[in-house]
């Protein structure tokens, strides 16, 4: 399992996610990559290679984000790699809310995190009932 970030802001709410799959059996790499340009290909190539998965998490609006960039980049350089759909996390696409209640709704949580690693790691209870 693979999770990506580019914001220091979303470090805590990634490892509290990695730390509730850990109790469910999934083991997850959280990659800081601290910039965006440069993108750190290399490394996020090398854990897709490694893990097999891919989830990105961004705080921005889903089109034209950089989690689209990232899964670009590994469709181009890791796509046989991987086991999986990638899964993107990304902010609603919604002009961002002033009152807290609504903030929260508009930007990822750790449930969406949790719920999106499942899904990769095909263990989420709607693709069994599916089945």
């Amino acid at each position: 399992m693979l999770q990506l970030l580019h914001s220091l802001r979303w470090l805590g709410m990634l490892f509290q996610a990695a730390e509730i799959l850990s109790k469910e059996g999934i083991s997850a790499e959280v990659i800081n990559l601290r910039s965006i340009r440069p993108l750190d290909r290399a490394a996020i190539n090398a854990s897709v290679r490694k893990t097999n998965r891919l989830v990105t998490v961004e705080e921005g609006f889903p089109q034209h984000g950089v989690g689209a960039e990232i899964c670009m980049s590994v469709v181009e350089d890791s796509f046989e790699y991987l086991d999986a759909p990638v899964e993107r996390i990304a902010g609603a696409d919604v002009p961002m809310p002033y009152a807290a209640n609504l903030e929260r709704l508009a930007v990822p949580q750790v449930e969406d995190i949790v719920r999106a690693a499942k899904r990769a790691c095909y263990r989420s209870s709607s693709m069994a009932a599916n089945a």
